[in-house]
Formats: structure tokens, C-alpha cells, sequence
């Protein structure tokens, strides 16, 4: 007799349980107003990108230009010498 009453009260605390829980779903979708979704702040953004290498890698031209970057403009330390 007791194992059925105990299956009995724990189908009634999950009944209560349940509709509790229904309860207040509803409670907020009726409590919040209907906004129109927004849009990402940060959308997506897809980049194409090439697996394969450069087929040459000029160094001095890199060299070269970061120089005469140099002597045009040059760093606080080199313009008060």
C-alpha cells in the first residue's frame, strides 16, 4: 500500500510540476512585448582563401621599402638626434 501511494504523490508533484512550468512560459511570452528580431552585430564574413604559397618571396623589395619608409619618417628617437 505505501509504494503506491508514494508512485502516487510523485505523479502528482510532477504533474504540478509541469504545469508550473507551463505557467510561466506563458507568463512570459504574454509579459514581453513582440519586438521584430534584430540583426547580428557582428555579421558573418567569409574570406576566400588560397592554400597555395607565393611562388616567389622578394625579400629586399621588403627590405628596400621598409628603409625609405624609414627616411621619410623617422622614429622620435632618430628625429631628436
Amino acid at each position: 500500500m505505501s509504494l503506491e501511494w508514494a508512485l502516487g504523490v510523485l505523479v502528482l508533484l510532477a504533474l504540478v510540476a509541469l504545469t508550473s512550468f507551463q505557467l510561466g512560459r506563458l507568463s512570459q511570452r504574454s509579459g514581453a512585448p513582440q519586438q521584430p528580431r534584430k540583426r547580428p552585430s557582428h555579421p558573418s564574413v567569409f574570406v576566400d582563401m588560397d592554400d597555395r604559397p607565393p611562388m616567389e618571396i622578394d625579400f629586399e623589395a621588403g627590405i628596400r621599402a621598409n628603409q625609405s619608409s624609414k627616411r621619410k619618417h623617422p622614429s622620435r628617437d632618430e628625429a631628436s638626434n
